[in-house]
C-alpha cells in the first residue's frame, strides 16, 4: 500500500515540486507549479501542497478559499492538481484528492468545493466524481466545472 500524504511547500521540498512534470498532453491544462507557488503568494486565501508518496515528492495542488465579502466566499476552488507523470496511474491522485478535501473540510471556511478540468482528462473526470464532484457546466476555456458540498 502507498503511503500518500500532504506537506506544506518549504526549502526542503520546494525544487522537488518544482521539477515534477506532465505528460506533454497535459501541459496545456495547468500553469508550471512554480508560477503557482508565486501566484499563492498573492493572498493568504490560497494554500499550496506538496503531495508525497512513501516519502516522495510526485505532486502538487493549490486551492483558495473565496474572499470574506465576495460572491463565492462560502466556496473554495482548487486551482491545481497535479501528479508527476512517472507517477501517474497508481491511485495516488484519488488517495491525495480525498486528503485535500479533510483537509478543506477541517478549515470549517467553505461550504462548497470546485475544481475545473479538461473534457478529455477522463482520468480527472473519474477521480473527482469518485469523490462526488458533479459536472455544473462549463468555463469560457471549455474546461468542465465540477462541483461538490463540503
Amino acid at each position: 500500500m502507498i503511503d500518500v500524504r500532504l506537506g506544506k511547500i518549504s526549502r526542503d521540498n520546494f525544487d522537488q515540486v518544482v521539477e515534477l512534470e506532465l505528460l506533454e498532453a497535459q501541459e496545456k491544462n495547468l500553469p508550471s507549479n512554480v508560477y503557482s507557488i508565486a501566484e499563492s503568494t498573492l493572498s493568504d486565501t490560497y494554500f499550496t501542497r506538496a503531495i508525497y508518496a512513501d516519502e516522495v515528492v510526485v505532486g502538487f495542488l493549490m486551492y483558495q478559499f473565496g474572499e470574506i465579502g465576495d460572491f463565492d466566499e462560502n466556496e473554495c476552488t482548487i486551482w491545481r492538481f497535479m501528479i508527476d507523470r512517472r507517477h501517474q496511474n497508481k491511485g495516488i491522485g484519488k488517495i491525495a484528492m480525498g486528503l485535500v478535501l479533510g483537509e478543506i473540510r477541517a478549515h470549517q471556511r467553505c461550504d462548497l468545493v470546485d475544481i475545473y478540468y479538461d473534457p478529455d482528462n477522463r482520468a480527472a473526470a473519474k477521480v473527482y466524481a469518485f469523490h462526488g464532484f458533479k459536472p455544473t457546466g462549463t468555463r469560457d476555456d471549455g474546461d468542465v466545472i465540477a462541483e461538490r458540498p463540503i
